[in-house]
C-alpha cells in the first residue's frame, strides 16, 4: 500500500509541474511574461519533489 501512495504522490507532482509550465506559457503569451520565472520555479520544485518521491518508491 505504501508503494502505491508514493506513486500517486509522484503523479500529482508531475501533473503540477506540467500544469505550471503550461500556465507559464499562457501567461507569457497573454501578458508579456514579466513574471514567468514564478511559474518556472514552481515547475522546477514540482519536478524535484516528483524525482525525490520516485527515489523513495524505488528504495522500498
Amino acid at each position: 500500500m505504501r508503494n502505491s501512495s508514493l506513486l500517486v504522490l509522484e503523479i500529482i507532482w508531475i501533473a503540477t509541474g506540467t500544469l505550471s509550465i503550461f500556465a507559464g506559457i499562457k501567461f507569457a503569451l497573454t501578458s508579456g511574461g514579466s513574471k514567468i520565472f514564478i511559474f518556472a520555479l514552481m515547475a522546477l520544485i514540482s519536478f524535484v519533489l516528483a524525482w525525490l518521491r520516485h527515489k523513495q518508491r524505488k528504495k522500498s
